[in-house]
């Protein structure tokens, strides 16, 4: 490796290290902020709701039930694990509802 290659090869790096250095608070000010809720509340589904994937017993996605067990709060979409539904294996919202009757089930959470 010829000195000049060196030299633009430990400036290239110095500065992504320098970059680096400086977005690290960043990052950790982000990760802080996912873990204590931030931006992150969730979506939340009505217990009463039928046919919506959030209180379906197949629907695979983060979700809780509040304490008065009256919302569903789902923090992401879910798979599909009902192998009668159109959707079967598929990625769908928590507030998805199914169309076609005699699929969904109820959370046994609810």
């Amino acid at each position: 490796m010829s000195p000049e290659s060196r030299r633009k090869f430990l400036v290239s790096s110095g500065t992504l290290v320098l970059g680096a250095a400086a977005l690290g608070p960043t990052a950790v000010y982000a990760t802080e902020e996912h873990a204590q809720g931030g931006s992150g509340e969730g979506h939340s589904v009505d217990t009463k709701s039928e046919n919506t994937c959030a209180t379906c017993q197949f629907w695979g996605g983060m979700r809780k039930v509040s304490k008065d067990k009256t919302e569903v709060v789902a923090q992401s979409m879910g798979w599909c694990n009902n192998p009668d539904s159109p959707n079967y294996q598929k990625l769908t919202m928590a507030d998805h509802e199914m169309k076609k009757a005699g699929i969904w089930k109820k959370w046994a959470a609810l």
